[in-house]
Order: C-alpha cells, then structure tokens, then sequence
C-alpha cells in the first residue's frame, strides 16, 4: 500500500471527518450483530478469575482452576500479577496519548514494507490484498500501532513512539513482564495436565515472538451493523488484553451457540488461549473465538 492509501483508509480519519460510513464497513442487510449477554456473576469471580501469584508458586487449586477454565472456555482473567492498577493506566493512558495526536506525527510510525508491524487500520493486509479469500467481508472499523518487542534484535526501533515521551520505556518494561507471564501460563497449563513443565514452552524457543498491539475503536452510529473487529480466534499462542474500563462493553467471546461480554475486572488482564495451544494440546484446551464490538457514543482503546 502507498502512504496515501494508508492514510486514506485510516479509520480515525474517516470517523474525525463526519462524513457517512463507507459501505465496505458495514455488515450487508439483513444481517446484524446479536448482542452479547452477561455471564453469571460467578463465572467471572470464581471459575474464570486466576490469581496469578498462586499460580507461578504452583499451587494445586489454581492450576485446576486453569485446566477447567481454558478447557471450557479458553480464556480467564488473572489478578494479583504484580502490575498495579496505576501501571495499567499508566499503559491505557499512553495508548490514548499517541492516537490523539495529529496525523503527520501519527503517520511517522505507520506501515512500509511490512503490513505486520507498524500504524495503519485493523485490516490493512485486506487492503492490500493479501487475504483474498476475506475480501468480501466488511472492513473492521478499527486502527492500531502493532509492534514486535522481542526478540530484541527483531525490533524496528524506527516504529516505535517517541511521542508520547514514556512510551517506549513503559512498553520496552511491559513487554519484559508480558514475557515472564506467558512463561508461568505455559508451564502451569502443562502441570496442570500432568506433564513436563517445559512440555509447551519447549516448542516456542528462546528467539519466540512477542508482540504488542495498542488499537483503537472511534466512535460508531451503526454499532449494530459494524465491528471492531469480527469474529475470530487468535493465530498465535496467548493474547493478554488490557481493556479500556472507561468503555466496560467491547469485548466478548463465545462458548457454544452464545456471546458473552468479557467485564472489566478492576487490576485483571484478560488472557485468551490462541490456536496454538489448541494445537500443542491435541485439543484438549481451546482457543477463543472472540470480537469486538463498536460503540455510539465513546471511542475505545486496548
């Protein structure tokens, strides 16, 4: 893609003008988006709730409690994983500062040679061409800064912020603890199967990729006919999500034939198990199939 059709497909700029939305991200009548409902209370303070320090000391409890959550819905939230809540904002507030900034400054990070890393619109390897097969689908009403934080000779430096002026040191810091954390999940989710600790970890390496993404969702007139980002499951191993709990509903995830809001748990982060672990696990844990939805009346970051 060319700079201007980077630009002119980013959908911050489209949502800034005013102007009605293209039809390209619009879902084709009759079909629209069937509202998620609210899970049991319990589901997310009990069964789905980790409490990380428990778990990395490998206490029996919690690795139950994981085994049963990820068999069953593929997903948890985890608590008490040494990132205070003034962290979490610190990393929203960060998020919120660089997509607030003017476009030029903005578009100095944005995608070259590689549609993978950098700034562009959710769906810019559509745009380019480069999914076929998902051209008929409507546009993902969504932009994000993706950026690759190790291994550490694999960083394009040359993408990431200097503008808001702590975002590289609170990401270069968030992506050291993100890396011990997938760490302790994917050895306790191989205890907690009775296996080899190293069993699943084994098979990523030293040199595994770790990514971050900070994406935004502008605010949406048709939050019933657009996505933030449509259904699907993760080609990867583990996502772990901050969200935004000044928008409490934009994520949800499915288990059998419903959607259900994924809350905003004060201090949690959401962890979702990605193909990859279905994969390594012959099937025994599943990978999430999840979305975003848009909203009316505020924008949404994660």
């Amino acid at each position: 893609m060319t700079a201007k059709d980077v630009k002119s497909s980013l959908v911050q700029e489209i949502a800034e003008k005013g102007d009605p939305i293209p039809e390209r991200f619009i879902l084709k009548y009759p079909e629209i988006i069937i509202p998620a409902i609210d899970a049991p209370s319990n589901l997310w303070e009990n069964e789905l709730l980790i409490d990380y320090s428990l778990l990395s000391s490998g206490h029996h409890n919690e690795l139950f409690k994981l085994k049963s959550a990820i068999m069953k819905w593929g997903c948890f939230q985890v608590i008490n994983h040494g990132m205070s809540n003034l962290y979490l904002d610190d990393l929203v507030n960060v998020t919120k500062q660089f997509f607030s900034l003017p476009l030029e400054e903005r578009f100095k990070y944005s995608m070259a040679d590689d549609i993978s890393i950098g700034y562009a619109t959710a769906d810019v390897a559509i745009l380019a061409g480069t999914s076929k097969s998902l051209d008929s689908r409507p546009l993902s009403w969504g932009d994000r800064l993706t950026l690759t934080v190790y291994p550490e000779d694999q960083l394009k430096l040359q993408l990431w912020p200097e503008n808001p002026n702590r975002f590289r040191e609170i990401l270069h810091d968030f992506s050291l603890r993100l890396k011990l954390m997938s760490e302790v999940f994917l050895k306790s989710m191989a205890q907690s199967l009775d296996l080899e600790e190293n069993s699943f970890l084994k098979h990523h390496g030293e040199r595994s990729l770790l990514s971050t993404r900070f994406g935004l969702y502008p605010r949406c007139p048709y939050p019933d006919r657009v996505y933030g980002a449509h259904p699907h499951s993760d080609r990867s191993t583990i996502t772990i999500i901050i969200q935004d709990k000044d928008v409490p509903d934009g994520l949800h995830i499915q288990n059998g034939d419903q959607w259900f809001k994924v809350p905003v748990i004060p201090d949690a982060l959401f962890v979702n198990m990605g193909d990859f672990v279905e994969v390594m696990s012959n099937g025994v844990f599943k990978s999430t199939v999840h979305r975003v939805v848009t909203n009316s009346k505020k924008e949404r970051v994660s």
